[in-house]
């Protein structure tokens, strides 16, 4: 299925896109395709929205730097307006902080960064879009993420939930040590964990301080915070319905299964994998270390 972005809600005309921005390993097996890992099955991407149950929240993990990730999320949502299905737009890319400006600038056509005290961390030309259909369509623009202060204190004073598992605890703490390309003194990742787990934890206090209304909200943020083993997912009460989508780019692997990391405590790690074209491979790393040394 092609990349159709409404041009606004039920009704309006439609205007077509690229299909895909990213342009590595477009001949893919795997690009487009929309695998369910409870299914173990490739299922039907023009069906799977309606399919949504009423009163969820989609959990959308992206790759920051993948310029089709955010675009996904704007053509699901836009189709979820049409259908007047569309709850509230909840962001990691947004801190709590920033919820007067966001709430100010609901329904206006035209807003800008300097308006919202966006955050130049998340680059405008890649998220500007979705935020401004958010506000237009979406019932309300949430700010889930935790600001720097509140990140800081959660580093030295821990989350306000510990790790529910040994298991959960050493996997942040080996995702952080991997995340730093292994630079981080061993004694600084049990800190690094706390800032991962309240983040979680406050996204997860945002989505429960709002009533969906028998509509679907939809959270975008990494892949991580939507891991229902790690993430998000693991700090809302089991009557919260939520359905976990992974966007992920291909690489050699042929096997959806094959894409799927090691389940923490026996958990599903996602509900569903949908599969995009890969972009240029970047040494984070290196740049990281050059950075480290100066």
């Amino acid at each position: 299925m092609g990349l159709l972005l409404l041009a606004g809600c039920a009704g309006a005309a439609t205007q077509k896109e690229p299909e895909w921005l990213a342009g590595e390993q477009m001949d893919h097996p795997l690009v487009g395709q929309l695998w369910s890992v409870k299914k173990q099955a490739l299922v039907n991407r023009d069906m799977w929205l309606e399919s949504l149950p009423d009163g969820v929240w989609l959990l959308v993990g992206e790759q920051h730097d993948h310029p089709d990730h955010q675009r996904l999320t704007h053509q699901w949502m836009l189709q979820l307006a049409a259908q007047q299905r569309l709850g509230p737009l909840a962001l990691e890319m947004a801190r709590q902080p920033q919820q007067p400006a966001l709430d100010a600038a609901l329904g206006q056509s035209s807003v800008t960064p300097e308006m919202l005290d966006w955050q130049p961390g998340w680059p405008w030309e890649r998220y500007g879009e979705l935020v401004q259909s958010g506000l237009l369509h979406a019932k309300r623009v949430l700010a889930a993420d935790l600001d720097t202060q509140q990140q800081r204190d959660a580093y030295q004073q821990g989350a306000p939930l510990p790790a529910i598992s040994e298991a959960m605890a050493q996997v942040l703490d080996r995702m952080m040590d991997e995340g730093h390309c292994g630079q981080l003194p061993e004694a600084l990742l049990p800190k690094m964990r706390e800032v991962q787990l309240a983040r979680d934890q406050a996204m997860a206090e945002v989505l429960l301080g709002v009533e969906l209304d028998g509509r679907v909200g939809l959270l975008q943020a990494g892949s991580v915070h939507v891991r229902k083993d790690l993430g998000v997912p693991r700090w809302l009460p089991p009557d919260v319905k939520h359905v976990s989508v992974w966007l992920v780019q291909v690489d050699q692997r042929q096997q959806p299964q094959d894409y799927l990391p090691p389940a923490v405590d026996g958990l599903q790690v996602y509900d569903y994998l949908l599969f995009t074209p890969a972009i240029m491979p970047v040494d984070y790393c290196a740049a990281f270390q050059s950075s480290s040394r100066r």
